[in-house]
């Protein structure tokens, strides 16, 4: 059958769709990630593609989901809508992993990389979550502060802090939580910059992110 190049969301080299099913070359998935998305399956979470084994160049055959995928999101601001319905996907998520073995006498197993461009869109909102290749047993806070942080895109895009303050507590209330959300996006931004510094990559535009949160901090109290 013919293989075409994902090209949306922030695909990695040599993701293909083959009919109605995506091979990922094994380098870019985890065991993990094949029991959470196994779990899932088991426990009828239907937003989140299906592990369908190995096929004969060892590559992992998930389930093609039917949708949009956005590669740069950096500019984007979210509708109030597709905030809510992200934070209520990953609320869903979360539930569905809460308390496994995945989980690892952890909260739950975190996705690892919620963002927008793992998400696929249908009618402008987030309908499923795909790439689980970072999950791993965590908190429920390192999913959120991760995603409040990648759907607000703080001094990226052209809204003043109180606005933005306002955003982040719209996620958090449709997600359900009780939460400072300048803290849990003051961890994301800690455990990002340890890995990039980890792998040597550049950190100006964390960096940027970082101090555009420390000087506005007072509008997310």
């Amino acid at each position: 059958m013919t293989e075409i190049p994902l090209g949306g969301g922030r695909s990695v080299g040599g993701v293909v769709r083959v009919g109605a099913t995506v091979r990922k070359p094994a380098q870019f998935a985890t065991q993990t990630m094949r029991d959470v998305l196994v779990h899932l399956e088991q426990v009828g979470f239907d937003a989140a593609p299906r592990w369908l084994g190995i096929d004969d160049l060892g590559r992992d055959i998930l389930s093609w989901i039917e949708g949009d995928t956005f590669a740069d999101c950096g500019a984007i601001v979210w509708s109030r809508a597709q905030l809510v319905a992200s934070a209520r996907l990953l609320r869903r998520y979360h539930d569905a992993v809460a308390g496994s073995p995945l989980a690892a006498g952890r909260e739950i197993v975190s996705h690892g990389d919620y963002g927008p461009w793992n998400l696929i869109w249908r009618d402008g909102l987030p309908f499923a979550v795909i790439d689980f290749d970072d999950a791993r047993p965590a908190a429920r806070v390192d999913d959120l502060g991760y995603a409040l942080w990648k759907h607000l895109n703080l001094g990226r895009v052209d809204l003043d802090p109180p606005e933005q303050a306002r955003r982040a507590r719209v996620y958090l209330a449709a997600y359900g939580i009780d939460l400072e959300p300048a803290d849990a996006i003051d961890r994301a931004h800690e455990q990002a910059r340890a890995r990039f510094a980890s792998h040597g990559w550049d950190l100006a535009e964390l960096e940027a992110e970082r101090a555009w949160l420390a000087a506005n901090r007072y509008a997310f109290a």
